[in-house]
């Protein structure tokens, strides 16, 4: 066993390698001892592939290759990257990684009411059709239907900026001053297509984006 010499060294332990590999050999069999009782991970659940499609990151105009794999039913399983792709050689970014969310977040527009993770289901088991919305601040969340929702958006824009005389003119270049449009990394291209046309006939020049915030 390890002796303590107080002498010269100054009280050091000296332990012999013999000893050591003793004392090693102790503590593994203690620490495995307890093992069995530690909690056991669930299994994953491996999802049969139906078919893969080859596809492009909605994302910017990088355009990286993305692969899709489906099951039978045609429900999205995974989002990769695709390493035959010369943009991004199966890298991708956050945002391209997280393209599954497109198609499978259960608070997007048009996912079904009944997941337990929409913001309407717990107020409204029965909610079917429309979009959830707040008021203001974190009040209870209520239903509209999309018609309704977009009406009223586009009434309160409108008034906002045709407010004090300052609607889109010759004087002012057609540039309206009163309201501002604010961008999303969460838009893809084509949401990011439509949204620029609307800023550009909605008639102003006030736009900034979410990363430079």
């Amino acid at each position: 066993m390890g002796t303590h010499d107080k002498g010269k060294d100054g009280g050091k332990l000296h332990l012999s390698r013999r000893d050591f590999l003793k004392a090693s050999a102790a503590t593994a069999a203690v620490g495995a001892a307890g093992l069995e009782f530690a909690a056991k991970p669930s299994s994953a659940f491996a999802a049969t592939v139906a078919a893969t499609y080859h596809t492009t990151c909605p994302y910017c105009s990088a355009s990286c290759g993305q692969l899709v794999d489906v099951d039978s039913a045609g429900n999205v399983l995974d989002v990769y990257g695709d390493h035959m792709s010369p943009m991004n050689d199966g890298g991708l970014c956050a945002k391209g990684a997280g393209a599954y969310q497109l198609v499978t977040n259960p608070r997007r527009i048009g996912a079904f009411s009944s997941h337990p993770e929409n913001p309407v289901f717990n107020y409204d088991p029965s909610f079917t059709d429309g979009v959830a919305y707040r008021r203001e601040g974190n009040g209870p969340w209520n239903k509209v239907s999309l018609d309704a929702a977009m009406t009223e958006i586009a009434t309160g824009m409108k008034a906002a900026r045709d407010a004090n005389g300052r609607a889109p003119s010759v004087e002012n270049g057609y540039n309206s001053k009163q309201v501002a449009f604010f961008g999303s990394s969460h838009l893809n291209n084509e949401q990011n297509f439509t949204y620029r046309r609307l800023i550009a006939q909605f008639g102003t020049t006030n736009i900034e984006h979410q990363a430079r915030v």
